[in-house]
């Protein structure tokens, strides 16, 4: 394809032979033009490759002004074509950064190897600034990275730190004051320095699994599950965890055999389940509600408990971040990104909608198999219904609470 030209002199003769010229060059010259202004005025919808310019125009700015706002603007190589030889427009042509400077009457043989010449060059600056941008993008990736690494470490090591804080006390005080302890305040710091520990390797369980996430060594692999009694199980495991809150379960009414990876399944209503017990106040209310349909699984946990705050909910899936009206309770800031990292392996959805002092709602929603009733039977358990009822919408109910 052709090298576009605009042309901009203001002697008629002497555009038109230029532009005839250029023509049995090979370049493309639509129009020529007869001042800074209107070179200006033409250079976005022509979109030239080269601007050949006289110095010496009608109009208000001369050849060079014009030249500066197209090289600050557009960027666009210019050649002047002028007559003009005196010291003081020679040094203001020097200050243009133009790319070339033919003096009138000119050869159509210096003409067009000229033109070649700037075009060559101008397209290697525009190779050589793509180069270097996109090298100071990646120095910024990269430098961003070990920002995010240093930082990663500092706080993993921060809240190792509490938990070993608590065991070495607890040790302390066993060691130091064993004779003068009782049963019950031995039996006590043996308790902390299990809580202890619990607190460190569910902390280790949260960084490995990111770590393996960031590796790409976390896989997802869907088996049948039945997903009723699974949810059931991990309520079950987490009203363990709290005697101040009843986690309550809305679900179909008959088992749902689905294809899920059920660690990653875990992983997300765990941590789900945790943050709305951690964030809602004694005695508040939690509900899993669980919907199963042909192709996905619709999982929500509500609460009513402190909710979270506008400035925060961009953040929320990013490691460590904690909303600034949770500085007094406990957390890694792990919990939304490992769930957000299993939503992604399952290529589901997550969204979350909270009001400050009026709860958070967090919908999951994860593509799937429905595995119906006469494909597989579960362990010691018959087909409950045929399988066209199952293709339905299940009817969501209220199933009793969780004995504590």
């Amino acid at each position: 394809m052709s090298a576009r030209i605009l042309v901009v002199e203001d002697e008629q003769i002497i555009a038109t032979d230029l532009q005839e010229s250029l023509k049995a060059l090979g370049y493309d010259v639509p129009i020529t033009v007869p001042s800074g202004e209107t070179a200006l005025a033409n250079l976005a919808q022509l979109q030239p490759d080269l601007v050949l310019m006289d110095i010496r125009l009608e109009g208000n700015i001369d050849g060079i002004e014009a030249a500066q706002k197209i090289q600050a603007e557009f960027k666009l190589p210019v050649i002047f074509l002028t007559a003009s030889t005196d010291r003081a427009t020679v040094e203001r042509v020097k200050t243009s950064q133009s790319f070339g400077y033919l003096l009138k009457p000119y050869s159509q043989t210096l003409l067009g190897t000229t033109i070649e010449l700037v075009l060559h060059r101008h397209q290697a600056e525009l190779e050589t600034r793509q180069a270097l941008q996109i090298a100071e993008t990646e120095r910024a990736a990269t430098e961003l990275q070990s920002h995010h690494k240093s930082a990663y470490l500092a706080m993993t090591a921060h809240e190792f730190r509490n938990p070993m804080m608590v065991i070495q006390l607890a040790i302390e005080m066993l060691q130091d004051h064993d004779e003068k302890l009782s049963k019950k305040k031995k039996q006590k710091h043996l308790g902390q320095i299990q809580a202890a520990t619990a607190d460190l390797n569910a902390i280790l369980d949260k960084v490995l699994l990111l770590a393996q996430a960031d590796l790409g060594k976390l896989p997802c692999q869907p088996e049948p599950l039945e997903i009723v009694g699974f949810c059931r199980d991990q309520i079950e495991a987490m009203q363990l965890s709290t005697d101040q809150h009843q986690i309550e379960f809305a679900a179909p009414p008959d088992p749902c055999l689905i294809a899920l990876d059920p660690n990653l399944l875990r992983q997300i209503l765990t941590n789900l389940l945790s943050n709305a017990i951690k964030y809602s106040p004694a005695g508040g209310r939690i509900l899993l509600r669980l919907v199963c349909q042909i192709a996905r699984t619709e999982l929500q946990v509500q609460d009513w408990g402190i909710g979270i705050l506008p400035a925060d909910q961009t953040q929320l899936f990013e490691r460590f971040h904690r909303g600034q009206n949770v500085e007094e309770i406990p957390g890694t800031g792990l919990g939304l990104a490992i769930v957000k990292q299993c939503v992604d392996l399952h290529q589901g959805q997550i969204q979350i909608q909270s009001q400050p002092q009026q709860g958070t709602t967090v919908f999951v929603t994860l593509p799937n198999q429905l595995i119906l009733p006469n494909q597989v039977t579960l362990p010691n358990q018959a087909p409950s219904q045929p399988a066209q009822e199952m293709l339905g919408q299940p009817e969501i109910t209220q199933p009793d609470k969780v004995e504590e």
